[in-house]
């Protein structure tokens, strides 16, 4: 048996499911904070995929700025081409939405959840899915969960700021 097979073998010990989710108390209502992040323009005020990242990063905004299909395209020199769309709205309850970078290499669906805490909301941003069999992907799962983490709570930190700040 090669070194291949032998990382094959190893990697079926690994495992190929996930799921990721990291919670904040937002300072508005759940109306407030559902309606802030239903609206497309407001991501670049939280999402990690900005100038801060890539200064030459350019935005452009769908038709639609809210709800089911409004959609933000993003070019970089850094980060490539990529969008943000809404591809689930439930009021006050859910927003499920696709990431895709540099026309579907990566793709990925996260959804925000919103539960109601007296005049406050629970937000919480949840990652799921399914790596497969390749015995890459499996051993790279443990890392992308810890940097997804990470990535969830300071983004949660920035959203609650972003949405506490808003006019509404």
């Amino acid at each position: 048996m090669g070194f291949f097979g032998l990382v094959f073998l190893v990697s079926l010990f690994f495992p190929h499911t996930y799921k990721i989710e990291k919670s904040t108390v937002v300072n508005r209502s759940i109306q407030q904070t559902y309606d802030y992040l239903n609206h497309i323009e407001n991501w670049s005020d939280w999402s990690p995929w900005n100038t801060n990242v890539d200064s030459s990063m350019v935005f452009f905004y769908s038709k639609n700025k809210s709800g089911i299909g409004a959609a933000q395209y993003f070019r970089g020199g850094l980060i490539g081409n990529g969008s943000f769309r809404i591809i689930q709205s439930v009021p006050n309850e859910k927003i499920t939405y696709r990431l895709s970078i540099n026309e579907g290499a990566m793709a990925i669906n996260q959804t925000f959840e919103f539960k109601m805490l007296g005049n406050h909301t629970q937000l919480t941003w949840v990652d799921e899915g399914d790596v497969g069999m390749n015995p890459l992907y499996r051993f790279m799962l443990p890392s992308k969960i810890s940097a997804t983490e990470q990535g969830f709570e300071e983004g949660l930190m920035v959203i609650k700021k972003a949405a506490e700040r808003a006019g509404f």
